[in-house]
């Protein structure tokens, strides 16, 4: 029963992490969203157990508290698109 609880769990953890991964992305921390979005995606096709749902919430709260910091990189494409209207 635990397989299946976690097995319906997954989907919307992946989801939560890449919309954190969309968040980080638009504020211009582009690097760190892409570290996270290649360890969830990792997690996500190759460990669909209570291990995997564990990583999976832990990469999400590293990517919130990431968001929390809240401060772009410095020159986004954000900024110069900003800048140049």
């Amino acid at each position: 029963m635990e397989h299946q609880i976690t097995a319906e769990e997954m989907p919307s953890l992946y989801r939560a992490v890449l919309d954190a991964v969309w968040r980080l992305e638009r504020m211009g921390d582009r690097d760190v969203a892409l570290a996270i979005r290649r360890r969830a995606v990792n997690t996500y096709a190759t460990r669909w157990d209570d291990g995997g749902r564990k990583e999976l919430a832990k990469i999400h709260r590293d990517a919130v508290r990431r968001l929390a910091i809240g401060h772009p990189a410095a020159g986004s494409a954000l900024e110069a698109t900003s800048e140049a209207l």
